[in-house]
């Protein structure tokens, strides 16, 4: 072994630390990767990927095994995580390292200014969950899973057929079709346990899924009682034209949203201070219960 080759994690500078998170973080999300999960990401050549694999079997040998015929890593059998520790922030900040038009580009500088992050508390994942369930959605396998309701005293065992996974703003959840229900609905992630795969069962297609695909606009305004000096105010934080703006979203999503931006039709609260934008067209929460 190369004598500057790491031993421990401590050892790992803070680049190559990124990518072997990504490539974990990859396995965990597909089931499996290539050295081009690095290549396309960071920009590196080849051989330096193939390098940063090395590594990372040295430093967990029995955590993948190489697929000859699909030319690609797989997890084995007793794979534990060795970089990722199962906190929600870890995994939102991984996927955000990946190369996109809005991905956020951080500066070093010598100086600037103090900035203190205020974040909820700290959720967690299951990552053997997560990679059960991620497996499934990517290869369009059925899922088997023991499921905790909270509309139920007792889990409940599902066979689900899932095709992506949402983060809405405070969890994870999972949307699939539910074999037991007949219908697509969003599953949390927390309340899984005892998740496998079942690739001899084929999942039900993606595409029937018409609330994923169907998107609706929410018109967001400014609360029409503060006085006008303050409706400006809110106005221009919220980037709005005229006292609105529109968003749009996949109408699966659309309670999330709500909720994330504290317009829920029927949450909305009576003082115009506290409740400083509101939904303009609630008609568009009306449908699926959702009003």
């Amino acid at each position: 072994m190369n004598p500057n080759t790491p031993t421990t994690i401590a050892d790992l500078k803070w680049d190559l630390r990124q990518r072997l998170k990504l490539l974990e973080c990859t396995v965990l999300l597909n089931g499996w990767v290539r050295t081009q999960a690095l290549t396309e990401s960071f920009g590196i050549s080849r051989a330096q990927a193939s390098k940063d694999f090395a590594v990372y079997q040295a430093l967990a040998p029995d955590n993948l095994v190489y697929n000859r015929s699909q030319k690609y890593y797989e997890p084995a059998e007793h794979f534990a995580a060795l970089l990722l520790s199962g906190r929600t922030s870890e995994l939102l900040d991984v996927l955000a390292a990946l190369p996109g038009e809005n991905r956020p580009v951080v500066a070093l500088a010598a100086a600037g200014p103090t900035v203190e992050l205020l974040r909820p508390l700290e959720r967690e994942l299951d990552l053997d969950i997560l990679r059960a369930v991620s497996a499934a959605a990517s290869n369009g396998h059925r899922l088997r899973v023991d499921y905790q309701s909270m509309r139920r005293p007792h889990p409940r065992t599902l066979e689900l057929s899932p095709h992506t996974l949402v983060y809405s703003g405070f969890r994870w959840h999972l949307r699939a079709f539910s074999h037991e229900h007949g219908e697509y609905r969003d599953f949390v992630l927390a309340r899984m346990t005892n998740a496998a795969a079942l690739p001899d069962q084929p999942g039900a297609p993606r595409d029937g899924d018409a609330d994923w695909f169907e998107e609706v606009t929410l018109r967001v305004g400014v609360h029409p009682d503060l006085p006008p000096a303050q409706q400006a105010v809110i106005a221009a934080d919220y980037g709005m034209v005229d006292g609105e703006r529109g968003v749009t979203v996949r109408r699966a999503l659309l309670p999330y949203l709500l909720r994330l931006m504290q317009i829920e039709p029927e949450r909305e609260h009576p003082d115009p201070v506290v409740q400083q934008i509101r939904l303009l067209n609630p008609g568009v929460a009306a449908r699926n219960g959702w009003d």
